[in-house]
């Protein structure tokens, strides 16, 4: 009999689940479904319809405009989707399928249904579970091309990055915990990083497209980064600068930015002295891990003798993997690091990323960051 009961039990809440479930998934499918239809038909009044105010403020009609006209002229009309996975009670990730190329779409909605951030990332189909069910788009009237745009949302002037608070839903009896809020990205990468260190540290160089790297062809030398630890007063050294040991960073942990493979190390490089680079050997002391079969994150400047995996190693987030030195082409003890698309640095594409979440600290003030795209002269550090 109590048998009975538990098999009972079990079958009601497993039947409640599965009902909550496919609740969740129908009012991200319906928003959805609603999306896409708007994006066909070039209706970016009907986009915006489907923000929430806060969204709608931040992320204005000729903001949405750019963005979607620039993902007709990219990728074509949308032709179906797949069924929303659910990742969180305000949040679901579905597979958008475009006439020229597959995309991840992650969104965020309130508790009215309504849309309060969004992230398109590149779709990777050798990694990505089995496609769920699909769902055609609406059948919509196609009209002539968008003109060529800006690529990006985030580089849309006046084009905010960060959206509308995203809100947990509590359990009964616990309070509601406020969570950064949900970014608007159109060209974040597939893997989430995060900073390749502890403690505070300075972004040295970084933010914006080098100046010369594609007339120099250092494509994958584009979007990197180079970031310098600092004490309290942001300084980076102690006394004079005159020595590698005056500098905070130097001998200082670095960690994975993110699980993935080792697939090539390079140790035994000699050091600088501060103020000199070396000309022949410009990636210095370095490790390269690959995340996927399009992103592989290279750190570099690295201390000689200091790096603790080799080539074929699994690393997971925040691993240490060796300690920051002053090799290569830094002039001081940093830490470089840049996102490639393949494994070959002499030919690779440096890509644009942004690190999961960091603490900045910008003129004196503090912000949690979520989806943070570093800049020159910002400080960094974890949580």
């Amino acid at each position: 009999m109590k048998r009975t009961k538990i098999t009972l039990l079990f079958a009601v809440v497993w039947a409640l689940t599965s009902w909550a479930q496919q609740q969740d998934t129908d009012r991200f499918s319906k928003v959805i479904n609603r999306l896409v239809e708007a994006m066909n038909k070039h209706d970016y009044t009907g986009i915006v319809r489907e923000y929430d105010a806060s969204m709608t403020a931040a992320f204005p009609l000729t903001n949405t405009t750019v963005l979607f006209k620039n993902y007709e002229t990219q990728y074509g009309r949308v032709v179906r989707t797949d069924q929303p996975q659910i990742k969180a009670a305000d949040q679901a990730v579905c597979v958008i399928y475009f006439e020229r190329g597959v995309q991840d779409l992650t969104l965020y909605l309130n508790d009215q249904d309504k849309i309060k951030g969004f992230i398109f990332t590149t779709h990777i189909a050798s990694e990505s579970k089995p496609a769920q069910q699909t769902q055609p788009a609406p059948t919509t009237t196609q009209t002539s091309p968008a003109p060529s745009v800006s690529t990006t949302a985030a580089e849309t002037p006046s084009a905010p990055v960060q959206t509308t608070p995203a809100v947990s839903t509590p359990s009964a009896g616990t309070a509601t915990t406020a969570q950064p809020p949900a970014p608007v990205i159109a060209d974040k990468q597939q893997t989430e990083l995060s900073i390749p260190f502890k403690n505070t540290w300075t972004v040295i160089t970084g933010g914006k497209p080098r100046e010369g790297s594609a007339k120099n062809n250092l494509l994958q030398q584009q979007f990197a980064y180079e970031f310098s630890a600092v004490d309290a007063d942001g300084s980076r050294y102690r006394t004079d600068g005159k020595a590698n040991e005056d500098y905070y960073s130097y001998g200082k942990e670095v960690l994975a930015t993110a699980d993935g493979t080792v697939i090539e190390v390079i140790d035994g490089i000699r050091e600088n002295t501060p103020g000199s680079r070396n000309p022949y050997a410009p990636i210095g002391n370095a490790v390269t891990i690959q995340h996927s079969t399009r992103e592989y994150s290279v750190l570099s400047y690295l201390k000689p003798g200091s790096i603790r995996v080799k080539s074929g190693d699994r690393v997971t987030r925040g691993q240490v993997i060796a300690q920051c030195g002053n090799s290569g082409g830094a002039t001081e003890p940093s830490i470089h690091y840049h996102l490639q698309d393949s494994p070959y640095l002499q030919t690779a594409k440096g890509l644009k990323f942004y690190f999961e979440r960091a603490m900045i600290t910008k003129e004196g003030k503090k912000e949690l960051k979520i989806n943070y795209l570093p800049e020159a002269g910002e400080t960094a550090s974890p949580e």
